[in-house]
């Protein structure tokens, strides 16, 4: 036997130990020492070991899956605004709750909506007309809609969730349309409304917001400003304007935190919090409190 494995089998029995200090250090030691510890963690969750070391062995494991995960995120918030990717972004945020998460599949998904989108609107050349198009193939045949009924259920924040169920909040239902009107070829910009979240499109004659959370509903710049003075908003001309990628996905993270603080699910919490940070810990942007979920 190596020092190296009888270090690493020292450190799992420690897991057992009476003294939470001592269980503290030792699960630390083996999140740094990651991936070389996971077959004797892996071992002794599944072995006659007594419950509290195979508890502690399982929770160990996460711990690794996740600091991978962690650097992996890392390396995405480093991207500059321009490279930083919306799609690869919300499937990386999603193995923090599906650890199994295959992004091709979703990705597949996302193909097939578009091309549903893109036979429809072959032959329309008005803006208007073809956001209708999309609406009636996303809203009507597709059926996807914002959850009334279970608005803090953390899935409807991770997209492969929503494409399953085809239920939403309003910054998920805006980052599918989002993502399925970039393969489509129509141009659409995230806007975050406060406590709620819309797309757009505008050209030189016209600007037309969508409410995928409502539908797809379409509504002018001076109905979105009724929309945010009923909410009980001082009305603010940023509120309309195009938010990049990296504030999409601080808008998600921040209502993730929400979330899983109201649920006391600290381990989640606290690795969300670090993407919050990392994402942007290099531009100097001062992130917002959290308030409620949008």
């Amino acid at each position: 036997m190596s020092s190296l494995e009888s270090n690493i089998k020292a450190l799992i029995k420690l897991l057992g130990d009476d003294h939470p200090d001592v269980v503290e250090a030792a699960r630390l030691k083996l999140v740094e020492m990651g991936d070389t510890a996971l077959p004797f963690l892996e071992k002794t969750a599944l072995s006659g070991e007594d419950s509290k070391t195979r508890v502690e062995a399982k929770q160990v494991m996460e711990g690794i899956r996740l600091a991978s995960l962690n650097r992996d995120w890392a390396a995405n918030a480093r991207l500059s605004d321009k490279k930083l990717d919306l799609e690869l972004s919300v499937f990386l945020l999603a193995k923090v709750l599906y650890p199994a998460l295959r992004f091709a599949e979703y990705q597949q998904k996302l193909d097939e909506l578009a091309e549903k989108v893109r036979r429809k609107i072959r032959w329309l050349r008005k803006p208007e007309s073809r956001l209708a198009a999309m609406n009636a193939v996303l809203f009507d045949d597709e059926k996807f809609q914002g959850n009334w009924g279970d608005y803090f259920d953390p899935q409807n924040s991770y997209l492969n969730a929503v494409l399953d169920r085809k239920v939403g909040i309003p910054i998920s239902l805006s980052v599918l349309v989002l993502l399925i009107a970039k393969r489509a070829k129509i141009p659409l910009k995230g806007v975050g409304i406060p406590g709620h979240f819309m797309v757009k499109y505008q050209d030189d004659q016209r600007e037309i917001y969508l409410d995928p959370f409502n539908g797809g509903r379409m509504l002018t710049r001076p109905e979105c400003v009724q929309f945010i003075l009923e909410a009980g908003f001082p009305y603010q001309k940023e509120f309309l304007e195009p938010v990049s990628s990296r504030d999409i996905l601080g808008r998600m993270l921040r209502n993730l935190i929400l979330i899983y603080l109201d649920r006391h699910e600290k381990t989640l919490e606290k690795t969300l919090t670090r993407f919050l940070d990392l994402i942007y810990e290099e531009t100097g942007f001062q992130i917002k409190p959290l308030g409620e979920l949008e």
